[in-house]
């Protein structure tokens, strides 16, 4: 069965990908599949709390557990910092979307049959 990409994937993908929210969450440059969060306030206060953050999560911890259940992995970073990497969420991304949404359709397969 063929999915559409999930819109957590386009929306992350946007807010990491754009210029303008650097200063909160970006791109790492260790790595073209990690992106990190370097202002955590401002990324609830900013990005989270405006309509078209709500998507990605409530709040900070809601943004993690979504992130986590999208496939992401915590990286060890700084303090006040967060880091998260996923073998296919990376800077032009659309060449791994079909890969994503493979690994997400089997993933929501799986757990519906668990039920």
């Amino acid at each position: 069965m063929i999915r559409k990409l999930s819109t957590f994937y386009v929306q992350l993908y946007k807010i990491v990908d754009d210029p303008s929210s650097d200063q909160i969450i970006s791109w790492s440059k260790s790595s073209p599949n990690t992106f990190v969060v370097w202002d955590l306030k401002k990324l609830r206060r900013d990005i989270l709390m405006k309509p078209s953050g709500l998507l990605l999560g409530r709040n900070l911890t809601e943004f993690i557990a979504k992130l986590r259940s999208h496939g992401f992995r915590s990286v060890l970073k700084g303090f006040g910092e967060l880091e998260f990497e996923h073998d296919d969420f990376t800077r032009g991304f659309v060449t791994k979307k079909k890969k994503m949404v493979k690994a997400f359709s089997e993933k929501f397969d799986a757990q519906i049959k668990a039920i």
